[in-house]
């Protein structure tokens, strides 16, 4: 999928909790919304095929996207700063649904990609180019894993294959996951989007998938 929007999701913010050290309190870091340096991570991808879709840098000059949002595609491009450039297909598996592009990333900085099993109602934010447009974040909670695909609250659209679904403990941001797509349900002989619904990749699964060049 691909595209872009400003979604104006409900902010989760935990409760500031204040230390004590040496008599200076200290408030504790929170996680309310992704910061630019973590967002930053998340890039537009395309094809010569004219597909549009999302990816998120998981280490330098590496770009971890869709499988499917290449298919059909002989050249594959990744802006950085305002230029497209030049991508080379790494590695793919067509059954994860993940492919990593290789690409000079310059001084972004990757995202780390969480170990952690994610909880019930864990807060998540959605990030990607819906529609090939402007970079979206929007906000939900973990539901459920099934068999590694993860199912939260967080709303996307087409386009945003490819980016990420992250995480956040104590001020600092992971990718939980690759968003592979968007929920939907069989009403006479078409599909309808539900609104609220989203699926991606486990971090579990990615973590085997780009062992190789970490």
């Amino acid at each position: 999928m691909i595209g872009t929007l400003r979604k104006a999701g409900a902010v989760v913010a935990f409760s500031a909790a204040v230390f004590l050290t040496h008599g200076v309190a200290v408030a504790a870091p929170t996680c309310e919304w992704p910061d630019e340096s973590t967002l930053e991570a998340i890039l537009p991808v395309a094809t010569d095929h004219g597909s549009q879709a999302s990816g998120v840098v998981v280490a330098p000059d590496r770009v971890l996207t869709a499988a499917h949002a290449l298919n059909g595609g002989q050249q594959y491009f990744v802006r950085i700063g305002d230029d497209f450039l030049n991508a080379r297909l790494l590695m793919k598996s067509v059954a994860h649904d993940l492919a990593v592009l290789e690409v000079e990333t310059g001084t972004i900085k990757p995202l780390p990609i969480s170990v952690a099993e994610p909880a019930a109602s864990q807060t998540v934010w959605a990030v990607g180019f819906p529609r090939a447009q402007g970079k979206t974040t929007s906000s939900g909670v973990f539901q459920r894993n099934r068999k590694g695909a993860l199912h939260t609250s967080a709303p996307i659209d087409s386009g945003q294959s490819g980016g990420g679904l992250l995480t956040c403990q104590s001020g600092s941001y992971e990718l939980l996951g690759m968003l592979r797509g968007y929920g939907a349900y069989l009403s006479g002989d078409r599909y309808v989007k539900l609104q609220n619904h989203s699926v991606a990749v486990a971090a579990t699964t990615i973590n085997r998938f780009v062992r190789p060049f970490q």
